[in-house]
């Protein structure tokens, strides 16, 4: 009996040693040095990435409303030498492009963007941003058409109490 547990103990250690891990390593393409097509930059200090396709829907964070809700997670890499104050719900602006060509601008839901965040346990945007802060937020919108086409986010990452943006990026969005 003993020694069927240790040739069964030997064999799986040899097996294991043997073949390697079969889990796919994979690496966030927010930290890669490469160019990468999902992640956008900030003059090379704020790094913003997309990592699941946004819905569309009546209801965020439990709560349902009479127009839609456009959410979707966003990562943040932050990388500036300096401390900031948290960020300003102005960031983040979601537009829409109809088939006409008119395009309509919607504000961030902030109460709900920030209801979510807490249930994640995620940092909310008054919390200081430092040197190699990465980040996880949902962003939530309320949003008149239920369209899947001509929507993108513009992201003005600017310190909280101030109105000056750091820089703007403009990030092509893809509905689920």
């Amino acid at each position: 009996m003993k020694r069927s547990i240790l040739f069964l103990l030997i064999l799986f250690i040899l097996l294991t040693a043997v073949f390697p891990c079969s889990a796919d390593e994979y690496v966030d393409p927010i930290l890669l040095t490469d160019p990468h097509p999902n992640v956008f930059s900030c003059k090379n200090d704020i790094f913003i990435e997309i990592p699941a396709h946004p819905t569309i829907g009546k209801t965020a964070s439990n709560r349902y409303t009479n127009n839609y809700f456009f959410e979707f997670k966003v990562e943040i890499l932050f990388l500036l030498e300096e401390t900031w104050n948290g960020i300003d719900r102005k960031s983040f602006t979601l537009k829409h492009k109809n088939a006409d060509g008119a395009e309509t601008s919607y504000p961030l839901n902030y109460a709900i963007t920030m209801m979510s965040n807490l249930k994640n346990s995620w940092f909310t945007f008054a919390e200081p941003y430092d040197f190699a802060d990465l980040r996880f937020t949902n962003l939530i919108f309320e949003v008149v058409p239920y369209d899947t086409s001509g929507w993108s986010l513009v992201f003005r990452p600017t310190e909280r109490g101030s109105d000056t943006p750091y820089c703007e990026v403009t990030i092509p969005l893809v509905i689920q």
